[in-house]
This record gives C-alpha cells, structure tokens and sequence, in this order.
C-alpha cells in the first residue's frame, strides 16, 4: 500500500508541476501573510480556529500553503489533501481572486450563513469522498467518523462556522457515497 500511495501523490505532484501555471506548495511556516490569516482567524472565531497554521491546508490561486509538518504526513493523506485542493485551484482558476475573495468570504455572510464557502467547500469534500473510496475502498468513504469529521468542519470553528444545517451536510454525504457507491471499480 505504501509504494501505491507513493507513487500516486509523486504522480500527482509532476502533474501539477506540467500545469500552466505549475501549482506551488509552500510551508505556511515561510510566510508572514500565512501567521496573518492564523491571527485574523482565531480573532474571528474567538479562538475556535486555532490550528490553521499547525494541521490546516491552505489554497490561495495557485499556491497550496502546508503546514511545517506537511513532510511527515504519510503519502496517501499528502496525495487526499493536495486532491481536495486542487478543487479549490480550480475554484480560483474559474472565479478568479476576486470572485473566490466574495464568494468564499462573504456570500452571503461571513459566519453562519456562508452559502458561497459551503458550496465550494462541498465541492472539494466531495472529491475527498471520492479519493476516500478511490485509495482506501468504498467503506472508507461510508466512514461515519469521516462523515461526522465533515459536518464537524461545516458547522463548527474550522471554517467559520459556514453552514448550521448539519442535516444538509449528511444529505450531501449520503447522495455523493451512494453515487460513488454505483460506479464501476477502477482499475
């Protein structure tokens, strides 16, 4: 499993290298606009996000901002993560950094009712489920602490508290395992 999980996040980092632009990944420990947004953060949720600089990734355009730790993750969580994250490249490609700046951060509030955030974020989680299932199998993806992990981050401090309507996130969950559920098994 080790060589396989090596081989795809080693696979996936030249194919993000062959990109125009490349995507970057930098240690959030190398930037001060990085301790910035950890400071901004826990002022705005009152300390409830608190490990954005230690445990959190972070993409802005084209750059995904690691942890200092980021090195000693094994290659199959490096290789989910960076694949959630390219969602969010893409996210910026399509938006641009205007767009993203009000449809993440403001649309239609910053906290609480944040439809804009948990729609982007759905679509990222949705591509975490389905690497869930794609690396670890099936019944990974129908993991009730993954899926409780997800809600925790849609309606808890992570993200602001984006969005309350926890029923909302399990439908979500619940529709996209199913459908990965229904896909022929990959190669």
């Amino acid at each position: 499993m080790g060589d396989r999980d090596q081989e795809r996040y080693e696979g996936l980092l030249a194919e993000m290298a062959r990109r125009d632009p490349p995507v970057r990944i930098r240690s959030k420990d190398t930037s001060r606009g990085q301790w910035l947004i950890d400071r901004a953060l826990r002022l705005l949720t009152l300390g409830g996000q608190d490990r954005y600089l230690s445990d959190y990734v972070t993409t802005l355009g084209t750059t995904i901002w690691v942890p200092a730790t980021w090195a000693g993750w094994s290659f199959g969580s490096r290789y989910k993560v960076l694949r959630h994250e390219l969602v969010h490249v893409r996210q910026f490609e399509r938006f641009t950094w205007p767009g993203m700046v009000l449809i993440y951060g403001f649309f239609p509030l910053p906290a609480g009712l944040a439809w804009g955030r948990a729609l982007l974020e759905w679509e990222a989680y949705a591509v975490t489920l389905e690497v869930e299932a794609e690396v670890d199998g099936i019944e990974a993806a129908r993991s009730p602490a993954l899926h409780d992990e997800i809600v925790r981050r849609f309606t808890g401090p992570d993200y602001g508290w984006m969005w309350p309507f926890e029923g909302w996130v399990r439908r979500r969950i619940a529709l996209t395992v199913t459908s990965i559920s229904r896909r022929p098994p990959m190669p």
